[in-house]
């Protein structure tokens, strides 16, 4: 007998997985990184507390963060596959499937990626503006969709 939990699909904060963040001012090959309060990354009505901020996938990430059009971010992936809890009170966070670790979690640089490399290797002016700060979930999926399709991966180094 099959009961409608089981046909339920499983969301990806019910398992262990692999979990990225991206930072501008960490560069080191490894780091303990310790959840922390809110920042400078956060919209102002984001809910408050500790946590550390993570996607599924690098377009996931840039999706989900503000950053600066001149900026390079490393690229981190958590060292183990580990369990992040669903946010609460993220207007985008079906788009982004952010996820929050709320322990001390070793993650492992690899890689970086400058967005003016980005708009060279795609002959624009501009990679796509952030929709972090939009309050806007359809352009949150327009932004994803537009580093999804780009094929970002080769602009990593």
């Amino acid at each position: 007998m099959t009961t409608k939990k089981h046909l339920q699909k499983k969301s990806i904060y019910d398992y262990k997985r692999y979990w990225y963040h991206l930072s501008s001012t960490l560069t080191r090959k490894k780091y303990r990184i310790v959840p922390w309060e809110n920042d400078d990354n956060r919209s102002g009505d984001e809910p408050e507390g500790k946590r550390i901020c993570v996607a599924p996938s690098v377009a996931h990430c840039l999706t989900a963060i503000t950053y600066a059009l001149t900026d390079t971010y490393c690229i981190y992936r958590t060292k183990d596959r580990v369990k992040a809890n669903k946010p609460i009170g993220i207007y985008d966070s079906h788009i982004t499937k952010e996820g929050w670790l709320q322990k001390p979690t070793m993650f492992v640089k690899i890689g970086s990626i400058d967005l003016e490399e980005v708009e060279k290797g795609e002959n624009v002016d501009n990679v796509v503006p952030e929709a972090a700060s939009s309050n806007e979930p359809r352009y949150s999926g327009k932004v994803l969709k537009w580093w999804s399709r780009i094929k970002f991966q080769h602009y990593i180094k």
